[in-house]
């Protein structure tokens, strides 16, 4: 995005009704973060699309689309309005009132540019209260119902010809370690996530709220348990193969029907969520280690290099390891340093990782925080703990001029000495945006080169000698 798109798109957020921009043809040029949420398009798949497909607005009585109406703008150059009787058609079919206006954008010559359309949510009196005023009944997160309007419609649903009811609880599991680790926006992108997934996959009629932190309920009519389990299987299904770009996010979940009106909405709850609490230790769920899968997905999903790469320094850690014969536990401790060396990075800005320009002093300075980052995130992890000093030290030096403490020879972990001679050679032997990868015996004349300054001059020969081999140096 463009720095005039990016402070325009800024602005937009600022403004409490939705707005979307298009060019001359009608095309979406850019969707503000309340239009993304009301349509349930991001605005980077919507870039370029037709207005029409991206806002589909229909007849509320008729469902006749009325969304051509607002493109005569283009020709007419006069604001087109709909002021009641229109619904939005959201990207996974749920049709929200909606009040809009449709204005041309004009140049200084006063020639026609696109459209600005600017639109809101009207609000849906409750008609059962037999109140005049609205009391909002939405997840501002989400765009969910929250849980108020979801016990009301249990009780206005629960009725024999609705019978049987079902209730599904899906709860996002370990939601508070992610966002204490990764930070409270990625875990509000996880659950936007999941709730686009259940509303994607649940029927018109049924009712979706986001009833706490971490958990959602779907309100089923006419619905046995069989039925409700297939709609939840499906959902974690999904979530398993789209792994929520790239977490393998892992998600506790029960169904409870109920064939009796006379029951309360308490009673079916409780019994959903003994069932979803007897499925949070399964196998699936893998608590002891599912954080830090999450973290090292993340940090793959930011950048994509960094598995295989990451993969390759374990390889190279492991055969040091087994040649210096440590012990067992050892060698597994280095295979999964090299692993995880580089978590902090995932706190780190992605324009930094994927910059393919000589990055600013300032730059540097936030990239050589991702040991002491990595390091915080390990130290909230019992299982990982005991890694956490040897991947705040893997960028010290022998010499004492490495960082972050500038640490001097044996001062520095062994681990932390051979997993700092894996992590150099197979970043000279990877291709980088801005140079090309080194050859074998480059690098490794590079290791020798540095041995005693920047390595552990005895792990540097060791390496060389007898992990790449001797055919490696002229």
């Amino acid at each position: 995005m463009k720095p005039d798109q990016e402070w325009l798109k800024t602005t937009l957020e600022s403004i409490s009704d939705a707005v979307i921009l298009t060019d001359i043809q009608g095309n979406i040029r850019l969707l503000s973060q309340k239009a993304e949420l009301l349509t349930g398009w991001k605005n980077e798949e919507a870039l370029h699309k037709p207005l029409t497909e991206v806002f589909q607005l229909l007849n509320a009585a008729t469902n006749e689309e009325l969304g051509g109406s607002m493109l005569n703008v283009l020709e007419t150059g006069k604001k087109v309005e709909f002021t009641q009787n229109a619904v939005l058609l959201s990207k996974s079919g749920e049709k929200r009132p909606v009040r809009s206006k449709a204005k041309p954008v004009k140049d200084e010559d006063k020639h026609i540019q696109g459209i600005v359309l600017v639109f809101k949510e009207l609000v849906r009196k409750n008609k059962k209260l037999g109140k005049a005023e609205f009391l909002s009944f939405h997840d501002p997160l989400t765009g969910l119902y929250n849980r108020r309007f979801f016990e009301e419609e249990f009780k206005r649903l629960n009725t024999e010809r609705n019978l049987p009811i079902s209730l599904a609880l899906i709860d996002i599991d370990y939601l508070d370690d992610i966002k204490k680790d990764l930070g409270h926006a990625e875990g509000n992108l996880i659950i936007k996530k999941v709730a686009e997934i259940i509303k994607q996959e649940c029927r018109v009629d049924d009712i979706i709220a986001r009833i706490s932190e971490s958990e959602f309920m779907i309100l089923l009519p006419k619905t046995n348990s069989k039925q409700a389990d297939i709609l939840v299987n499906r959902i974690n299904d999904l979530v398993d193969k789209e792994k929520l770009d790239a977490l393998n996010l892992p998600l506790s979940s029960g169904c409870e029907p109920t064939t009796k009106k006379e029951n309360e909405i308490a009673f079916v709850y409780k019994e959903a969520a003994e069932k979803t609490s007897s499925l949070k230790n399964t196998a699936k769920n893998k608590p002891t280690n599912v954080l830090i899968e999450i973290i090292m997905e993340t940090l793959y999903h930011k950048n994509d290099m960094e598995e295989k790469e990451s993969a390759q320094v374990s390889e190279f850690c492991a055969e040091i390891g087994q040649t210096l014969e440590l012990s067992e536990k050892n060698i597994e401790n280095l295979e999964m340093i090299g692993l995880i060396r580089n978590i902090g990075k995932v706190s780190l800005d992605s324009r930094i990782l994927h910059k393919p320009d000589k990055l600013t002093d300032s730059e540097m300075a936030e990239i050589k925080r991702h040991p002491e980052l990595g390091h915080e995130i390990l130290n909230t992890m019992n299982e990982y703990a005991h890694l956490s000093d040897y991947v705040l030290a893997h960028h010290e030096r022998w010499d004492g001029k490495g960082y972050p403490k500038g640490l001097k020879g044996e001062e520095i972990p062994l681990e932390a000495r051979i997993v700092a001679i894996a992590d150099a050679y197979n970043a000279m032997i990877s291709s980088r945006p801005y140079r090309k990868a080194l050859d074998v015996e480059t690098a490794a004349e590079e290791i020798l080169k540095n041995a005693g300054t920047q390595f552990d001059p005895h792990l540097a020969k060791v390496f060389v000698e007898k992990v790449l081999g001797k055919e490696h140096i002229k």
